[in-house]
């Protein structure tokens, strides 16, 4: 075999896992309900169909970063049942 062999060490080309996890932030995400002038928050709100919901959708880390936030989707439903759903964000509309 014909070639040059030298002691410089091979750089990986891929980040190793232990490194990615160290720099993985946690985030933290929120869904608030407001009243109408959006003075106050609402802990337990209670709305009728139809009604006009003020909605805060917010996500932090920390530190800080500079990130935005898509809402998809977001359904309503009657109590802590799963049915029925009303759409209040969907996506494409």
């Amino acid at each position: 075999r014909t070639g040059s062999v030298s002691s410089g060490a091979i750089q990986p080309t891929w980040v190793p896992f232990g490194s990615t996890v160290t720099h993985r932030r946690p985030l933290r995400f929120a869904l608030d309900a407001y009243d109408s002038t959006w003075s106050s928050r609402l802990h337990h709100p209670t709305y009728s169909l139809g009604e006009l919901i003020n909605v805060e959708a917010s996500v932090g880390a920390d530190p800080p970063l500079p990130l935005r936030l898509f809402v998809d989707e977001c359904v309503a439903t009657p109590g802590a049942v799963t049915w029925p759903k009303y759409r209040l964000i969907a996506r494409n509309g």
